[in-house]
C-alpha cells in the first residue's frame, strides 16, 4: 500500500497537479518521506524522476524532496542526484541551506555531485560559510572570506568547510598562497589530512611557496604528507617543492614512510629504510625514481646500509639512480669505504663513469691502502708506444688503453736508475695528483693514482729513445 501510494505521488508530480510547494508538504508527513525515499532507491524510479522535467522541477523546489534525494544518491541511483546539482536554482537553494548542506556531507556520492556540478564555483564562497558557521553575506568574495584570520581559523576547525575548500581549485589556489590561511590548514591535523588526501589539488599546494614553507615547519603536516602517495608525488614532482620538503627538519623522521608511498609498496610491509634496501623488489622500484633516490641518498645513515647490502648491485647498475647518487661524494665515499661494495663498483661503468671524473673520490680511493690492494688484482699494465717527441708541453696519445682510466702506479722503461720527469693528461683528469710532474725511473713504481679520460703522455727532460718511454699500472673505468 505505502509503495502504491508513493508511485501515485511520483505520478501526480510527474502530470503537473502537484508541484514544488505541494511536494514539500506531502513530504511533511514522515510516512510519506520514507514512502519517497523507499522509491528512490530503486534505478529505474530515479531515472524515472530524472527524465521528467516537471518532477526535477518540483524536487529543486522542494527542500525535504531535494534532501531525500541527497540522502538516497548511490553509485547506482544517482541519476536524480545528478538532475538536482545540475539545476542552478537547486544548487544556490541548497547552498544557502544548513540542514541539507549536512544532508549532503554525510553522503560521499551526493558530496561528489554537488562539488563537480558547474555551479559549485558560483556557490562556493556561500557553502563555506555556512560549513564554518560564519555570515556570507559579510564576505562579498571567496578572497574576503579567506583573508580573515578569524574566518579562516573557523574553516580550518571544521572538516565539511574544508572538503569545500578542496573540491574548489581556485579557492584552494587562495588558501595556499596565504601564510596566514595555511598556517591556519597545516596546525589542524584533520584539516592537512583532508588537503593531502585530495590528489587533485596537491599540485596547487606544492606549487606554493607558501603553502611549502608552512607544511615543512610542523612535524604533522609533513607527515601527513608523506602519507598520501597523491600528495608525496605531487610535491616530488615540483622541484622547488620536493627541495624544500627535504631539507625539512621532519623530513628523516618520515623518509620510510615517503620511499614506500613514492614507490607504490605497503608501508607496513617496508616500516623501515632497511627493510626497503633490504628487498631487491623494493631497492629496484626505488632505483627507477629520480625523487625516491634523492630522498635515500639524504640519509647517511641508509647509505653506509646501502654500502655494505648485497643488494647494493642494483643501484650501481642503474643509470637512473646514479645520476643522483654518482655525483653525491659522500654518499660514494661510503661506497668506496665499505670492501663488500667494491666488487659492485668495479663492475658498474656507471659507477666508475663518476669515480674517475671526481678528484675527491680518486683522492679517497688513494687514501684507502686495502682498496688500492684491491683494485691491484683487477689492474693492467700497459707501456706508452712509439718514442718521445722531444717537445715538452706536447702531449702524446697513450694508445692501447681504454678511454678511461684510473692509473695506480707508473714507471720508466729501460734499466737506467736515474730518474726522468713526466706528466700526464687527460680530457678531463682527476686527483690531486693528476697532471703533476711525476719522476720515473724504471727501478721502481711511483704511486700515482688518478683519473684520466683519453690520456696523454709527455715526457718533460731531452731523452727521445725508446727506453724514455711510461709505463702505468690502472684500472679499465669504462
Amino acid at each position: 500500500m505505502s509503495t502504491l501510494r508513493s508511485l501515485r505521488l511520483l505520478g501526480a508530480v510527474e502530470a503537473g497537479t502537484v508541484n514544488g510547494t505541494q511536494l514539500q508538504t506531502y513530504l511533511a508527513d514522515e510516512g510519506r518521506r520514507s514512502e519517497f525515499s523507499v522509491l528512490l532507491s530503486t534505478r529505474g524510479q530515479t531515472r524515472r524522476m530524472a527524465a521528467s522535467p516537471l518532477t526535477m522541477t518540483a524536487i529543486v523546489n522542494s527542500l525535504s524532496a531535494t534532501n531525500i534525494v541527497f540522502q538516497a544518491a548511490t553509485t547506482v541511483t544517482s541519476a536524480a542526484c545528478q538532475a538536482v546539482v545540475n539545476s542552478a536554482v537547486a544548487m544556490n537553494t541548497v547552498a544557502n541551506n544548513i540542514p541539507s548542506l549536512n544532508v549532503l556531507a554525510a553522503n560521499p556520492v551526493a558530496w561528489n555531485l554537488f562539488s563537480k556540478s558547474q555551479f559549485y564555483e558560483t556557490n562556493v564562497r556561500t557553502v563555506i560559510s555556512n560549513y564554518a558557521g560564519v555570515n556570507p553575506a559579510i564576505y562579498p568574495t571567496v578572497s574576503s572570506l579567506i583573508a580573515d584570520p578569524m574566518a579562516m581559523a573557523d574553516i580550518a576547525s571544521f572538516p565539511n568547510a574544508m572538503l569545500a575548500v578542496v573540491a574548489s581549485p581556485a579557492t584552494t589556489t587562495i588558501v595556499a598562497a596565504s601564510s596566514v590561511a595555511m598556517a591556519l590548514v597545516a596546525a589542524n591535523p584533520v584539516s592537512i589530512n583532508i588537503v593531502s588526501a585530495q590528489t587533485a589539488i596537491m599540485g596547487i599546494i606544492a606549487n606554493s611557496p607558501a603553502a611549502m614553507a608552512e607544511i615543512i615547519s610542523r612535524s604533522q603536516a609533513t607527515m601527513s604528507m608523506a602519507a598520501q602517495p597523491g600528495a608525496i608525488s605531487a610535491i616530488a614532482a615540483v622541484s622547488t617543492a620536493w627541495t624544500s620538503y627535504m631539507a625539512g627538519p621532519y623530513f628523516a623522521t618520515n623518509l620510510a614512510l615517503i620511499l614506500a608511498n613514492m614507490i607504490g609498496v605497503n608501508p607496513s610491509t617496508y616500516p623501515s629504510l632497511n627493510s626497503i634496501i633490504a628487498s631487491a623488489t623494493a631497492l629496484a622500484l626505488v632505483a627507477k625514481s629520480t625523487s625516491a633516490v634523492q630522498a635515500l641518498a639524504s640519509n647517511s645513515a641508509a647509505m653506509s646500509t646501502l654500502a655494505t647490502s648485497s643488494n647494493i648491485g642494483i643501484i650501481l647498475s642503474s643509470a637512473t639512480a646514479m645520476a643522483v647518487i654518482g655525483p653525491n661524494t659522500t654518499a660514494m665515499g661510503s661506497f668506496l669505504g665499505s670492501s663488500g661494495a667494491w666488487a659492485g663498483l668495479f663492475a658498474s661503468s656507471v659507477a666508475k663513469g663518476y669515480i674517475v671524473v671526481s678528484t675527491a673520490l680518486v683522492d679517497a680511493i688513494a687514501g684507502n691502502s686495502a682498496l688500492l690492494t684491491y683494485l691491484g688484482t683487477l689492474a693492467v699494465t700497459a707501456t706508452a708506444t712509439g718514442i718521445p717527441d722531444g717537445v715538452v708541453g706536447a702531449y702524446q696519445a697513450f694508445t692501447g688503453i681504454p678511454t678511461k682510466v684510473l692509473t695506480l702506479w707508473a714507471k720508466e722503461v729501460g734499466i737506467a736508475a736515474t730518474f726522468s720527469p713526466y706528466k700526464f693528461s687527460g680530457t678531463p683528469m682527476a686527483g690531486s695528483v693528476a697532471g703533476t710532474t711525476i719522476q720515473l725511473t724504471a727501478a721502481g713504481n711511483a704511486t700515482h693514482v688518478a683519473g684520466y679520460t683519453s690520456m696523454g703522455w709527455d715526457l718533460q727532460g731531452i731523452g727521445v729513445t725508446a727506453a724514455t718511454l711510461p709505463i702505468i699500472r690502472y684500472v679499465d673505468m669504462t
